[in-house]
């Protein structure tokens, strides 16, 4: 399906983009760091009398408001990744973060008495 498909198709991607948003607030505010399934927003957008097909999907997310709020899906893993939720690489372990923080506090003292 085509970009131009998807927007004459009727679908409303405000709405989805409102529930997009609406779920990650909600999977943030319960703590919730499992994926979403596509099936499940599948439905969910169903029940709101959005049109969305697991074909089409992926064209949705594709463009603009979505493309802002959803990775591009991976058909293989079968759930959305919602964007800012991935975790940033510090290339370091908790451990070695806990003994820079350390080392740091400790050099702070010395300096001020």
């Amino acid at each position: 399906m085509r970009i131009v498909e998807v927007a004459s198709s009727g679908i409303d991607t405000g709405k989805l983009a409102a529930l997009s948003q609406l779920l990650k607030n909600r999977m943030k505010d319960e703590d919730v760091n499992q994926p979403f399934s596509q099936d499940s927003f599948i439905n969910l957008a169903k029940s709101l009398l959005i049109n969305v097909t697991p074909e089409n999907l992926g064209d949705l997310i594709g463009q603009p408001p979505l493309s802002n709020l959803i990775e591009p899906l991976d058909p293989a893993s079968g759930t959305l990744r919602w964007k800012g939720d991935a975790e940033a690489d510090t290339g370091m372990s908790v451990d070695q973060a806990q003994a820079v923080v350390n080392s740091n506090a400790k050099a702070a003292l010395k300096r001020r008495q």
